[in-house]
């Protein structure tokens, strides 16, 4: 394993594959070869941790609810809808759980649209959701709560590109 050594858990894997994937995608100035290592690695260890997971006696024993959260198609939706957003300047990313919240994103209100991310006016910020939606209460989460509740991983896509550019100027001075 090239980009993958040392790692053991699955929230590992996720967190190391969104950093290589922000910063060796090739919009980000990253090479395409690369890109295309990562995500097959990835994709093998996913599966193999995935496997490992589920012989355990705890998955076994675990609920429907608990399974879903390592469904291997949610994830693959969710690393391609990362892949689409990372082309975007200045924009805040946030996963939380099985879902995508957006921010610091008007100017591309309309490509978010046809990603098909939709508007939530009292957060003020776009969201995807990758699973069957069930709300179990009629007052509003605010997102402290839903990040508490989920954990979060916020991703900046604009510093990244910003350092390449600023490489890529000081190598044509």
């Amino acid at each position: 394993m090239k980009w993958f050594q040392g790692i053991t858990a699955l929230k590992e894997l996720r967190k190391k594959y969104r950093r290589l994937a922000v910063k060796h995608h090739p919009d980000n100035g990253g090479s395409e070869n690369d890109i295309k290592e990562i995500n097959a690695e990835y994709d093998i260890l996913f599966k193999k941790m995935k496997n490992d997971f589920e012989q355990k006696d705890t998955y076994k024993n675990a609920t429907d609810k608990q399974k879903q959260s390592y469904d291997w198609q949610k994830d693959a939706q969710i690393r391609e809808t990362l892949m689409q957003l990372s082309r975007f300047r200045d924009i805040t990313v946030e996963v939380i759980g099985v879902w995508i919240w957006v921010s610091d994103c008007c100017p591309y209100r309309k490509e978010l649209k046809a990603l098909g991310f939709r508007w939530a006016r009292q957060k003020q910020m776009w969201y995807k959701h990758f699973d069957d939606y069930h709300r179990f209460s009629s007052r509003p989460a605010s997102m402290n709560y839903i990040r508490n509740k989920y954990g979060s991983v916020e991703i900046r896509f604009n510093a990244e590109k910003e350092e390449m550019e600023n490489c890529r100027r000081i190598k044509s001075l």
